[in-house]
């Protein structure tokens, strides 16, 4: 098939170039003419190499270096799942190299029956390969469900590329039919090889289907804590992946007298990991006990190295409380954080509640809010140097444009130069000015700040200046604002004042109920008494006498 073509004139040079690709066509003499009958020229490129027929006057392209690329897998002979068979009646002609790790090979044997190649009626090669360099024509046939090997013949071309082969290929006359290629088929689930294919699939236990997670940081050789522990007596015999943030390697140093990795005997490994990635060895576990010593009794395991991480073989332990140790960091303290939560490189965790102080209300601090002549000047040299979050109706987050004086509820507000972090940017440093009559940043200085996902904290050191005071939120004031007093409320003391109103309640209701005893008793004992009281003296008049009753006492 001719291409058209052009030549680009020089005195040492002349360049060919096709529809396809752009190729350098070089001449021993000064210059070649495309009609000269002395002459002959040939094309040389820099990674393709163009043919050249200087008798027919024809140019064409080199195969081995323009083609089509076939990557399905589903094509191998050995694949009989023909499930959405394959087609190849819509296949454009041209050449196709095959780069799927099933094989490129197209099978010079009969798929007898069909029903290969990931579809029913697939085509393979009538004929044997052509050596290094060489093209041949070949028939492929296809292979029909009844026997016959040569239901349709197709004529095909192949060339040897040295190294891999290319197939000029023509659309199939009927469907379901379609060319086979290699031989290999994926490895199955849970074994795997070098390439993922066969041959030398085997089983793998790095493969997720292949092993259980471990999931207690507990285990970890930085842990004395016992309570609750664990046992692994119950351990099914396959393979396992520490997966907690505590670390995944087996510690080799005995944890003398046991009580680690949460449990009182724990089990460690007597030897070293494996270092060369994709082996496995087999290695001996000890018990470390607080009475029979570091390796009494131990078990045989194996461990294969992953990689990036690696997986055990464990044994049951066949009595509690024993467990295996994985890992020698721990979480870190409370109030204290990492990148990981756990050791090593904690530090002061200033997101967490009780290490910063509630800066509630405030609304005043808005930028939207002058000063006026009444209010009294919020002033930050009162102010406790700390972590603070801000919650107020106008705002949450520090001004970061200029502000002019009176602004902010204060006569001196200070403002942030720079934007506000983003969580992985962890602490900053950023600059604030105080404004002053003629200058936006009559004085510089320095806080934190921290994004904490939801919400920012900032390190406020207190003013040197008096009737100063750091801008936070930009909403308009409101003067049924809530608690648009100048005071911090800081959260940690909420609970103190609602324990003091409790006992101050208590103490005065028990005074009341003392108080109600007292009269109640009062009461009942005025009530006795008058009970008591003998009825007011009448004499008896007899004959004008007055008698007197005497009451006779009974022996």
């Amino acid at each position: 098939m001719r291409k058209s073509v052009k030549f680009v004139s020089s005195e040492k040079k002349r360049e060919f170039v096709s529809s396809e690709e752009k190729c350098e066509f070089v001449s021993t003499e000064k210059k070649c003419e495309r009609d000269s009958n002395e002459k002959k020229c040939e094309f040389v490129c820099s990674e393709k190499k163009c043919e050249h027929d200087s008798n027919e006057k024809k140019y064409a392209i080199n195969p081995c270096s323009s083609y089509k690329a076939i990557n399905e897998w589903q094509r191998s002979v050995r694949n009989n799942k023909v499930e959405g068979a394959k087609c190849d009646s819509f296949l454009k002609e041209g050449w196709y190299r095959v780069t799927s790790l099933a094989g490129e090979e197209m099978p010079t044997s009969c798929p007898k029956n069909g029903f290969r190649c990931g579809t029913i009626e697939p085509v393979w090669l009538n004929g044997t390969f052509p050596v290094s360099g060489m093209t041949k024509n070949l028939t492929a046939c296809s292979a029909h469900f009844d026997g016959d090997c040569c239901k349709n013949k197709y004529q095909i071309q192949v060339k040897n590329c040295t190294g891999f082969y290319v197939y000029k290929l023509v659309p199939t006359s009927a469907c379901p039919q379609a060319y086979c290629f290699g031989k290999e088929l994926p490895c199955r689930p849970g074994y795997a090889s070098k390439n993922g294919f066969s041959p030398g699939c085997k089983y793998e236990p790095c493969l997720t289907v292949n092993h259980k997670p471990l999931d207690n940081w507990r285990r970890s050789f930085g842990n004395n804590n016992t309570d609750s522990t664990i046992c692994d007596s119950f351990l099914d015999p396959v393979w396992y992946k520490p997966i907690s943030k505590a670390g995944n390697g087996m510690p080799t140093t005995c944890p003398k007298d046991g009580f680690r990795c949460g449990t009182i005997e724990p089990v460690w490994l007597n030897g070293t990991l494996p270092s060369t990635v994709n082996t496995t060895i087999n290695a001996t576990a000890c018990v470390s006990s607080f009475s029979r010593g570091c390796c009494s009794p131990h078990y045989e395991i194996q461990i294969r190295n992953c990689g990036k991480f690696n997986v055990y073989k464990l044994a049951s332990t066949k009595a509690c409380p024993r467990g295996y140790c994985f890992g020698s960091e721990i979480p870190c303290p409370v109030g204290e954080t990492s990148d990981t939560g756990y050791t090593p490189g904690c530090e002061f965790d200033p997101c967490y509640s009780s290490n910063y102080h509630m800066l509630s209300g405030q609304v005043k601090r808005s930028s939207n809010y002058s000063l006026t002549k009444s209010d009294s000047p919020i002033d930050d040299s009162t102010l406790t140097t700390n972590w603070y979050r801000i919650k107020s109706d106008t705002g949450n987050e520090i001004v970061m444009t200029k502000q002019p004086i009176n602004q902010c509820g204060t006569k001196h507000p200070i403002w942030m130069k720079g934007a506000l972090p983003v969580q992985s940017d962890k602490t900053v440093d950023r600059k604030v000015c105080m404004s002053d009559v003629n200058n936006f940043c009559q004085v510089e200085s320095t806080i934190k700040v921290r994004n904490c996902s939801t919400f920012n904290v900032y390190f406020l050191p207190q003013t040197t200046t008096k009737n100063a005071a750091y801008c936070f939120g930009t909403k308009p004031y409101k003067e049924n604002s809530s608690d648009k007093k100048n005071s911090f409320v800081e959260s940690r003391d909420i609970p103190w004042i609602v324990v003091v109103s409790v006992l101050v309640l208590i103490i005065v209701l028990l005074v009341a109920i003392f108080i109600m005893k007292q009269i109640t008793k009062k009461t009942r004992l005025d009530s006795k008494v008058e009970e008591e009281k003998p009825p007011p003296y009448t004499p008896i008049v007899e004959n004008g006498i007055p008698h007197i009753h005497h009451k006779q006492v009974q022996n």
